[in-house]
């Protein structure tokens, strides 16, 4: 009788199996739906429209984005968690949907740890700490020497409440042992706009959107808040290699599914986005906005991410940073 009993489960699990592979080869059957928590025309959007029609090429079905802005991405990344986990939903959510939010203080209905597996990277930056000019400093030693000289309080703009800069500021603060005033503004153009006039000392902000405050000599990089100097400021170094270790701020965009996709189809969506991510429309853009980007299979790409994002978690605690419900 035991045997009988063992002989039919075998048999059931076996059949359960030939089951779902067959399915995730048949995978993808109908269009794939990419939700973002972007508005239509920003960055992240820019990128998942230009990943979208090789994503297509190489799926064989089209890829439908689906813009869901609002509640600091939670409405976006709510609709990524609980779609049917069948691979035809996609989301492409940062590090402040995948964990940050939850611990900010805004009402989350899913569990980013729990909801969601990434199954690929779009790009990743790292944020820079910049000085006004006229303080004559050009590293952080430099910096701290000033305020102890001066005795004072710095002021240090970025783009609203519990955004990458406002972690920067408060960040750097406590890791120093710096009196920072942290400055919140609309955007990070009238942030830089100010330091680089000395209506505020300091500013964090991306590559991109600082190279011409640079480039005209009124704001000056500190140093790079992440593992590797940027290869578009190759002078500039990190905050470890000036003594502030493990003050990494890595700004990222990963694909991820929701949990219980199976995991056939969770590899051939890696292998696309892989494919995706090199062709040289979308490197050429990552490069020249001065993002990074890394190859990872699978298992690489959710080490990361969760390594990534344990991170940003601990900051969150460390500042004590929080959203206003």
């Amino acid at each position: 009788m035991q045997k009988t009993v063992s002989s039919s489960l075998l048999s059931l699990f076996l059949g359960l199996t030939l089951t779902c592979s067959a399915q995730a080869q048949a995978w993808p059957t109908k269009p794939i739906k990419l939700i973002t928590s972007a508005a239509p025309g920003g960055v992240v959007d820019i990128y998942a429209r230009r990943h979208a029609p090789h994503l297509q090429a190489e799926l064989g079905q089209a890829i439908m984005v689906e813009n869901r802005p609002g509640a600091s991405g939670a409405i976006a990344a709510e609709a990524g968690a609980k779609a049917d986990p069948d691979g035809h939903t996609l989301f492409m959510g940062s590090q402040n949907e995948m964990g940050l939010i939850g611990q900010l203080g805004v009402p989350v209905r899913y569990d980013a740890n729990k909801d969601f597996s990434a199954v690929g990277l779009t790009i990743a930056g790292y944020p820079i700490l910049m000085v006004n000019a006229q303080l004559g400093v050009k590293n952080v030693a430099e910096l701290l020497a000033y305020v102890k000289a001066k005795n004072t309080t710095l002021d240090c703009g970025g783009s609203g409440t519990a955004t990458v800069g406002h972690f920067v500021c408060a960040a750097f603060s406590v890791r120093t042992g710096t009196k920072i005033q942290y400055v919140p503004y609309k955007a990070n153009v009238p942030a830089m706009t100010d330091a680089a006039s000395g209506q505020v000392q300091l500013v964090s902000a991306f590559y991109s959107e600082v190279a011409p405050f640079i480039a005209t000599g009124k704001l000056v990089p500190l140093g790079v808040f992440g593992a590797n100097r940027l290869p578009l400021l190759p002078n500039v170094p990190t905050m470890a290699e000036q003594g502030l270790k493990d003050l990494e701020l890595q700004s990222y965009t990963v694909y991820a599914v929701p949990t219980g996709t199976p995991i056939d189809v969770q590899r051939r969506l890696n292998a696309a986005i892989l494919k995706a991510a090199n062709q040289p429309d979308v490197m050429d853009r990552v490069k020249a906005v001065g993002g990074i980007y890394f190859d990872m299979n699978l298992e690489e790409t959710q080490a990361w991410q969760k390594r990534i994002q344990s991170r940003w978690n601990n900051i969150v605690q460390e500042t004590g940073i929080k959203l206003e419900k």
